[in-house]
């Protein structure tokens, strides 16, 4: 039995795994170094929502959400230089490959592979490398190589009863993309209250690096896709 102060409940010591040490001394500097703000929005989802659905009529592997968020940011994060970058040793780093890394949730805690040069892929090809990725993080064998170089980062929490979060920049990059669930909520079209589907998008950004007049045209760019029923019928 593990020694008690006087008054101390009875309690079993579990011992933090290396992966929660380091989760907890990446995001312990993350809050203490970083002045970090967030912009949120409701995003209608109907189309992408309907893409998917496409995909799975045709048969063959189906995209999840989330390869399509990480298609949808890389097609988009360009324009905005500071939002693929580092901030270090007093300066911002602007990236030039566009490096993705994503949240991948494990038995012993989230783990941020990369997808690389995400421009440069396709819809499909992102599936895949994202599969592997997930493969090899559950199973206990992703390289450090392959957490490595991302310059931003997109955190979907899935298929929950959580509408939103704020999730927390991995550093040193200057922002990161919290998705919240899909589900139906009453927005405002033509108009009208209508039910449909949507997903509640908070950015997180590093106010030495970014303020709102780049991080909210970035938001309303990736809302703009996500309505656009034709390019997301193209992927």
């Amino acid at each position: 039995m593990p020694s008690r102060r006087p008054h101390e409940p009875e309690f079993e010591v579990e011992e933090l795994t290396r992966i929660r040490q380091a989760i907890g001394e990446r995001t312990g500097t993350s809050f203490r170094d970083i002045p970090q703000f967030w912009l949120q929005v409701l995003a209608d989802t109907e189309a992408l929502v309907a893409a998917r659905n496409e995909r799975k009529e045709q048969g063959g592997v189906v995209p999840t959400y989330n390869d399509y968020f990480i298609k949808i940011v890389a097609s988009t994060i360009g324009k905005y230089p500071a939002m693929n970058a580092w901030c270090e040793d007093n300066q911002v780093k602007l990236l030039k490959p566009i490096n993705l890394g994503f949240a991948c949730a494990t038995e012993d805690g989230v783990l941020l592979p990369t997808v690389f040069d995400a421009d440069e892929k396709s819809l499909d090809e992102i599936a895949e490398d994202t599969r592997e990725l997930i493969e090899l993080a559950r199973g206990g064998r992703l390289r450090a190589s392959l957490q490595m170089g991302a310059g931003f980062t997109v955190s979907n929490i899935g298929p929950t009863v959580v509408d939103m979060f704020n999730a927390i920049i991995s550093p040193p990059q200057t922002a990161i993309l919290a998705v919240g669930a899909i589900k139906q909520r009453p927005m405002v079209v033509d108009g009208q209250i209508v039910p449909r589907l949507s997903a509640y998008l908070t950015l997180t950004a590093d106010h030495r690096a970014l303020d709102a007049t780049q991080a909210a045209p970035f938001l309303n760019d990736l809302v703009e896709r996500l309505a656009d029923s034709d390019w997301l019928m193209r992927l």
